[in-house]
């Protein structure tokens, strides 16, 4: 029996355009790691970025349940 993978979920939140490269940075340092939320599941962030357009940054990231 093949094993079924919980669907990864996608994040959009405005951020701050004077921090765009330093969020980005600290995006991809945490790409493949896991963080407990408040409500006990744990998460594997899959990527993220930080998309500029128009003096205005979204921060858009991706990540999996995976407890």
């Amino acid at each position: 029996m093949a094993s079924v993978l919980a669907p990864a979920w996608g994040v959009k939140e405005m951020a701050d355009p004077n921090k765009a490269q330093e969020i980005r940075e600290y995006m991809q340092s945490v790409a493949g790691s896991n963080f407990t939320l408040s409500s006990g599941e744990t998460v594997t962030v899959i990527k993220g970025d930080v998309k500029e357009k128009n003096g205005e940054a979204i921060l858009i990231f991706r990540y999996q349940i995976v407890k």
